[in-house]
């Protein structure tokens, strides 16, 4: 992510026990240096960091964050190294595309230096589903002992209200559900395939390797809801087309004819 213009600025108040922490564990040995230097190096890891984690590579992801680094995440729980890492590789997030703005690098001490902004992402989750996402985020780097700039710290804080719809459910005839059945090609940037499969008052959707069987409910003859996750799916009354919409972003996808 590109970081323009610098703020020189030194542990104050309103830096976080989290930063404080960060900044106690920089290397004594390490001597004060110029602030457009620190932060061009840190900007540099940060850099290459960010591009090994949109390109899914996370071995190389995994050598910039530090044994001791910590997460906060969007529900505020506190994610370690490998939980993270654990977590990257289930979801199979991909950048799609992404648009940083209101960036600022802040130097909290000799070694240490935090970039914070905004970031208007597109990513692909479980496998090519898109995900846009808002977030303002700050994240924490130290040069540690061996000279290797690592991510010590990081929070998120989601910018898009995301909410589970209230919606009623419509009772739809089977010969409707039955109609509906069948084998969808996703247009995803890696194609993948959901197959339908009629239940009891509900369709049942799976794209292997990602989710099985996923239940969504009918709102009318033609727009389901699942309860899951936020997912829904718009059809077509021949049943020809669909669209898969997964966190407000839609999917096209076309009957597979046997």
């Amino acid at each position: 992510m590109k970081m323009p213009a610098f703020i020189k600025q030194l542990a104050g108040p309103v830096v976080s026990v989290t930063v404080l922490a960060a900044c106690a564990g920089a290397p004594l040995s390490i001597a004060a240096l110029d602030p457009d230097h620190l932060i061009a190096e840190a900007e540099a890891a940060d850099r290459a960091a960010m591009q090994a984690q949109g390109a899914g590579d996370l071995e190389t992801f995994a050598k910039y964050l530090s044994e001791d680094y910590a997460y906060i995440d969007l529900s505020g729980n506190r994610i370690g190294k490998a939980q993270i890492l654990a977590r990257r590789k289930e979801d199979k997030r991909g950048i799609l595309s992404e648009t940083s703005s209101e960036d600022e690098a802040v130097v909290l001490g000799p070694g240490v230096v935090m970039f914070r902004g905004r970031t208007d992402v597109v990513a692909s989750y479980y496998g090519g589903l898109p995900r846009p996402g808002s977030t303002r985020y700050s994240v924490i780097w130290r040069k540690e002992a061996d000279g290797q700039w690592r991510m010590v710290a990081a929070q998120t804080t989601d910018r898009i209200r995301r909410e589970y719809p209230v919606k009623m459910r419509a009772d739809v005839p089977g010969d409707v559900l039955a109609l509906y059945a069948g084998t969808y090609e996703l247009a995803t940037e890696t194609p993948l395939t959901l197959v339908l499969e009629a239940g009891e008052g509900r369709l049942l959707a799976t794209i292997e390797g990602q989710f099985e069987d996923m239940e969504f409910y009918p709102e009318s003859e033609t727009h389901f809801f699942a309860t899951a996750r936020p997912f829904e799916l718009v059809l077509s009354e021949d049943a020809g087309s669909l669209e898969l919409v997964t966190f407000g972003a839609e999917t096209k996808g076309l009957r597979v004819v046997d």
